[in-house]
């Protein structure tokens, strides 16, 4: 890791925070629950010195057994990097949109609710951004069924007959 101090400032955030911090390929991760996530984007976007104010990329991600959205930050000032990850519940995914620190969450946040149903509580105006309205499913879960609709219908319409 190039920045010391950085490393120190995301372990004081994370004690803060109750997350946890790893290092993966030179860069730092820091992994936190959803409730957190506006205490942690704020205080790495106001670290002294090094903030990490520059919201590179926001994506959503299912892991089997609960949904992660991440963060990509960087700085305008500086080398530094950091990747948040929030972890959101599978069963009710909600987590504040970050729209209020960086307008550039805004169509990222969309992708992410369009494709995963992670609600971004907050967002002005979280609506399908790729989907139509009446597309039934997120499509980037591992649960989504990828039959056509046709079959789809066969199969339910067995099972409702049974």
């Amino acid at each position: 890791m190039e920045n010391k101090v950085l490393k120190e400032q995301v372990e004081k955030l994370a004690a803060l925070v109750s997350g946890e911090v790893e290092e993966i390929l030179g860069e730092l991760v820091l992994k936190v629950r959803a409730p957190h996530i506006i205490e942690t984007l704020t205080g790495a976007k106001n670290f002294p010195n090094f903030p990490c104010d520059f919201l590179h990329d926001l994506c959503g991600l299912d892991l089997v057994d609960h949904l992660e959205v991440v963060y990509q930050l960087s700085s305008l000032r500086g080398p530094q990097r950091l990747r948040v990850k929030a972890i959101v519940e599978r069963e009710n995914p909600v987590i504040d949109s970050v729209t209020s620190l960086w307008q550039g969450a805004n169509f990222l946040e969309r992708e992410a609710f369009d494709m995963f149903g992670i609600n971004f509580k907050g967002h002005p105006n979280l609506k399908r951004i790729y989907m139509w309205d009446d597309f039934e499913g997120y499509p980037l879960r591992k649960d989504y069924v990828t039959e056509p609709i046709e079959v789809r219908n066969i199969v339910r319409t067995r099972i409702e007959g049974e």
